[in-house]
């Protein structure tokens, strides 16, 4: 029974769709959970960087060329694609908010636990995510005021997003492989992030339960632009990557970083700065996000 249930708790695709049945039909509780996010995300970077060695980052000269694709992908391709299908096809004002935030906004911060777990290149969707968070200091704020037409996103806010999510971990990381017993536990570890993951899905969509019930119009609307930013825009990213002959470590990375966006952050400022509202397009993006990643993990097989 025991052997069991440790197997249920490493079958990352089981446990996250337990979690998302339980988001939507005993989503109750998920509201009380909410300050449970960021130390779950903050666990989850932890353990995942723990497999970057200081040596690797040290060598950022050799990435300068991952950096420039990478932001080419993330932000005049897939903030590009955000808009311009929110443009043709969404008529709420609200929506289309939450729409441009969610354009403005960096990457996820799950890009470097989703590499590691999808054996990636994780030095590239480090070391990318790092620039990432710098460069939308000057890209978010230049989106919101481009097509928003009122204040910009906090960049202290971002500024202080990048020194928990990616900084604090890392340096976390560093005491871990400092600990004389961690080689013991680091198997152990993918159990961790498995239910770490599992933990915000349920979080994310117990909170807006109501939407996926209650609006199937809108839902389908707004699925509909999910699945094109996620698992379309993804499969662009792949496709063009095997034509280049890219290798498939970092063809992950670069897949990543074309289908995922922070919407925790986007969810925040659409609703302190606009309404809840507002925060629907994040709220459904990010089951489609989750969606993504258990889809890349059979995708990923495929590849030989």
């Amino acid at each position: 029974m025991r052997s069991l249930f440790f197997r249920y708790l490493k079958n990352r695709n089981l446990l996250l769709l337990t979690a998302l049945l339980l988001g939507l039909f005993w989503g109750e509780v998920a509201s009380l959970l909410k300050g449970m996010i960021l130390p779950a995300l903050v666990l989850i970077m932890s353990l995942s960087t723990t497999h970057i060695t200081l040596k690797e980052l040290l060598q950022i000269r050799r990435y300068l060329r991952d950096i420039l694709i990478i932001t080419l992908i993330h932000y005049p391709f897939l903030s590009g694609l955000i808009l311009l299908a929110s443009h043709v096809s969404v008529r709420d004002p609200d929506l289309r908010v939450g729409y441009i935030v969610m354009a403005a906004v960096p990457s996820a911060v799950a890009v470097i636990p989703f590499t590691f777990l999808l054996k990636g290149e994780m030095v590239v969707s480090l070391i990318g995510s790092a620039w990432i968070y710098l460069f939308a200091l000057v890209a978010a704020p230049f989106i919101s005021l481009q097509f928003l037409e009122v204040g910009s996103i906090d960049s202290l806010r971002l500024l202080w997003t990048l020194f928990q999510l990616i900084l604090i971990p890392f340096l976390l990381s560093r005491l871990l492989l400092r600990w004389g017993k961690f080689h013991q536990f680091q198997p152990k570890a993918g159990i961790l992030i498995n239910l770490g993951f599992a933990l915000i899905l349920y979080i994310v969509i117990g909170i807006n339960r109501k939407v996926f019930f209650s609006h199937p119009d809108l839902l389908i609307l707004v699925s509909a632009i999910a699945f094109l930013r996620t698992f379309i825009s993804g499969h662009l990213i792949d496709l063009l990557c095997k034509r280049l002959g890219v290798d498939p470590k970092r063809r992950i990375s670069y897949i990543l970083f074309g289908s995922y966006k922070n919407l925790g952050l986007a969810a925040a400022i659409s609703i302190v700065l606009f309404n809840e509202r507002a925060a629907i397009p994040a709220a459904i993006t990010t089951l489609f996000e989750f969606l993504f990643l258990i889809w890349l993990t059979y995708w990923r097989k495929r590849w030989g």
